[in-house]
C-alpha cells in the first residue's frame, strides 16, 4: 500500500470534519426540539439520545432515492407508532407547537420521547431536502 500523500490525507480530514459538522447539526436539532418540549413540559428528559451519524460509507443508491420516512422506535405499539405518524403530521401541517401540546394531553412518557425522536429525524430529512444541511457522503 502507498503511503498516502498531503493532498489525500487533507482530503481526508475535509471529510471527517465535515462528517462531525453534520452529526453536531443533527445533535442541534434533537436539541432544539428537547427544548420546545420542555418550554410545556419542563421535566421532560429524552429517554434516547441522538445517534451519531456513522462513520462507514454511505450507499449512493441513497441519494437518489426519496427520503424515507422516520420510523418510530420498534418497541412501541402499532396503535403507538400511528399516534406518533399522526403528531408527526399535525407537526409538518400546522405546527410543531400544537404537536407538542397534543403530545402532552396523552401524558405518555414513551410516545412523548417517541414523538420527539420521529419529528427530529423528520426535521432533518426535511432540512436535508430544502438545502440548509448538506448531506455527507
Amino acid at each position: 500500500m502507498e503511503n498516502p500523500t498531503l493532498e489525500q490525507e487533507i482530503a481526508d480530514i475535509e471529510q471527517r470534519l465535515a462528517q462531525k459538522k453534520q452529526e453536531l447539526n443533527k445533535e442541534q436539532l434533537h436539541t432544539v426540539v428537547k427544548e420546545q418540549i420542555q418550554e410545556k413540559l419542563p421535566e421532560y428528559q429524552p429517554l434516547t439520545s441522538p445517534a451519531p451519524a456513522s462513520n462507514a460509507p454511505q450507499d449512493q443508491s441513497l441519494l437518489t432515492t426519496p427520503t424515507p420516512i422516520a420510523e418510530p422506535p420498534s418497541y412501541l405499539s402499532n396503535e403507538l407508532k400511528d399516534k406518533v405518524q399522526e403528531l408527526v403530521n399535525l407537526a409538518f401541517s400546522k405546527s410543531i407547537k400544537e404537536a407538542i401540546r397534543e403530545v402532552l394531553k396523552l401524558n405518555n412518557p414513551a410516545l412523548i420521547d417517541s414523538f420527539h425522536d420521529v419529528l427530529v429525524d423528520q426535521l432533518y430529512n426535511t432540512l436535508l431536502e430544502r438545502g440548509k444541511l448538506k448531506k455527507i457522503n
